[in-house]
């Protein structure tokens, strides 16, 4: 990591070629590119701090989140492309994808730039003949999709402190965006989803939920009555299934390999149907 340059005044000047780096959050993407505008710097990356991976001769820049200078960008994007626009970059910023901080800052730089040809009449988001804004779009559907599965294939398990648990895989940090879905379905029960990859648990405890971020969760035994219940779900499941129409492709397609682990129906138990 090379060293900020600094004029003869004594303040950083603007670099060439520079990274910032953030905390994970939204908060701290929006915070780096409020920093972008302050120091007149045009980032060759924005990505969080644990997943940065160094350029030839790049400096980097990590950029502390700030929430007032979060909001300030928020309230920037939303004067200028409306709430809906900043619906997308807050979904968009929660894609994996390495180059997902960027699309976010190029997008919008370009709805807050006065010089930009986009006709501020319509919504910014149906451009998509513009690069810029497709690929915004293209991050936001493909998390959108992870909620979606979220929402489909979260399965929960009864502990014996009263409290329901499940575990997902996401290939997004989506926890944030479908835990309001969840309160409001199950308003009264206290319940946890843990989020395996991201390391994040949305927590509602009977009134609100909140966010914890924790690499190991302990959880108490299961009861008795959950693993009757699991089990009757796996003999449903089978039930259901058509032999003449297995369609072990088709399966993968809606139901991703990667999230079995978390199903209990896709667990093999004794007397199981068998496929050929």
């Amino acid at each position: 990591m090379q060293p900020l340059a600094v004029n003869e005044s004594g303040s950083a000047q603007p670099l060439q070629h520079v990274a910032y780096l953030h905390d994970g959050t939204l908060e701290g993407l929006l915070c780096c590119i409020f920093e972008a505008y302050v120091r007149h710097e045009d980032p060759e990356d924005i990505v969080h701090e644990k997943l940065y991976q160094p350029r030839f001769e790049q400096s980097a820049l990590f950029v502390a989140s700030d929430f007032e200078r979060a909001q300030r960008v928020r309230r920037g994007v939303e004067r200028e492309a409306g709430f809906g626009a900043f619906g997308a970059v807050m979904r968009a910023a929660a894609s994996d994808r390495p180059q997902a901080g960027l699309v976010v800052y190029r997008f919008i730089r370009y709805i807050m730039n006065p010089r930009s040809q986009r006709n501020k009449k319509r919504n910014v988001l149906d451009d998509l003949s513009n690069p810029i804004v497709a690929d915004l779009v293209a991050l936001e559907r493909s998390v959108l999709n992870e909620e979606e599965r979220m929402r489909q294939f979260v399965r929960f398990s009864h502990l014996e402190n009263g409290v329901w648990f499940a575990r997902c895989n996401p290939n997004a940090n989506v926890v944030p965006l479908v835990m309001r879905s969840f309160a409001e379905r199950f308003n009264t029960q206290p319940f946890i989803i843990y989020d395996e990859n991201h390391h994040l648990a949305g927590v509602h405890d009977g009134n609100g939920w909140h966010l914890v971020a924790d690499d190991v969760v302990n959880i108490p035994s299961r009861t008795t009555e959950d693993a009757h219940i699991e089990a009757l779900w796996k003999r449903f499941y089978d039930s259901l299934a058509i032999e003449a129409r297995y369609n072990p492709e088709l399966r993968r397609h809606f139901m991703p390999v990667r999230l079995w682990r978390n199903l209990p129906e896709t667990h093999p138990q004794p007397n199981r149907l068998k496929r050929r």
